[in-house]
């Protein structure tokens, strides 16, 4: 139920006020010019119009702010970006881009999770680069939980951002900066990661089945209990990564480095790990059933109760470990 006007909402709104002011100012005008008998200077009238402007200016930002609507306030953020973005571009100076990143900045910062991710879709659909926006976000509350399936944003700058239960699957995240970001239970299966920075990044629980990690910066990440079946790791960097009971089925980790991972009864079954250098690594009790291990490096590996039943290993490998694996 709409509640009823009171009086004092209708004098002092915006729009009256307009009018009002507009009245005010006649009256004033036709006062002076009785009073000095129709001898009223140019000057005199030239300052009242622009008094009278001024209030109704005054009075029509008044009233803009007050009914704004969510669409229209979308539209002017998103004509205030063109602009900024286009400043940024076009201006051959350093200071001068630096400044209108600052300013759309300082813009994003102040709307609500809501807008921010319209901002950010919105980025996306027109092909803006994503680092111009990313910098923005960072320490925002908005992308958690956020829907961004399929959304396109290589090298986006999120380093740090709380990106907890996110949905990035099938999105273009290509060079990404997602250093000590934290994605725990975040979606991002089948995702384009390739070259992406995830160095100490929290993906506890996250979803990268199918995903592609290639040249991925992984060191030290958290993917304890990670769903990362299918998954593409080749040449990936994930020195000290948290793979503990991490799902790691028929994963490609071709040349990926696992120096001193944490891969305790992680599965792998049927992984491709040619080439992988695994030295250091903590392997006990992990499903190697089936993986292929051909070339792998095994040195100071620690494989006590690891099952590599059908696994492609060779006696010398399995000799440069610290323990034996069930064969």
């Amino acid at each position: 139920m709409k509640r009823p006007l009171r009086m004092s909402q209708i004098i002092f709104h915006p729009s009256m006020l307009a009018v009002l002011s507009g009245l005010i100012g006649a009256t004033i005008g036709f006062l002076i010019n009785l009073v000095s008998g129709g001898n009223t200077t140019q000057v005199v009238w030239v300052a009242l119009t622009l008094a009278i402007l001024t209030s109704l200016g005054i009075s029509a930002w008044q009233a803009f702010m007050q009914e704004r609507s969510s669409e229209q306030y979308t539209i002017m953020m998103q004509e205030l970006i063109f602009q900024t973005y286009y400043l940024t571009v076009l201006a051959d100076n350093p200071e001068i881009s630096r400044m209108a990143q600052q300013r759309l900045g300082q813009v994003l910062k102040s709307l609500s999770n809501e807008q921010q991710i319209s901002m950010l879709k919105f980025f996306s659909s027109n092909g803006f680069p994503a680092q111009f926006v990313g910098d923005a976000l960072k320490g925002s509350k908005a992308l958690s939980g956020a829907d961004l399936r399929g959304i396109v944003l290589p090298q986006i700058q999120l380093q740090g951002a709380d990106l907890s239960g996110i949905n990035f699957s099938n999105a273009n995240l290509t060079g990404a900066h997602l250093e000590e970001a934290w994605m725990i239970n975040a979606n991002l299966s089948g995702a384009d990661l390739r070259q992406s920075y995830l160095i100490k990044t929290s993906l506890f629980g996250a979803d990268l089945r199918q995903a592609n990690l290639s040249k991925a910066h992984m060191h030290q990440a958290g993917l304890i209990k990670a769903k990362l079946s299918g998954a593409v790791f080749h040449k990936s960097d994930l020195t000290g990564a948290l793979l503990e009971g991490a799902n790691l089925k028929q994963a490609d980790l071709t040349g990926a480095d696992l120096t001193g991972a944490l891969l305790k009864e992680a599965d792998l079954t049927g992984a491709t790990l040619i080439n992988a250098n695994l030295s250091g690594a903590y392997l006990k009790g992990a499903d190697l059933k089936q993986a292929d291990l051909t070339g792998a490096i095994l040195d100071q590996t620690y494989l006590d109760g690891a099952d590599i039943r059908g696994a492609k290993v060779t006696q010398e490998q399995l000799a440069m470990g610290l323990s034996s694996p069930t064969s």
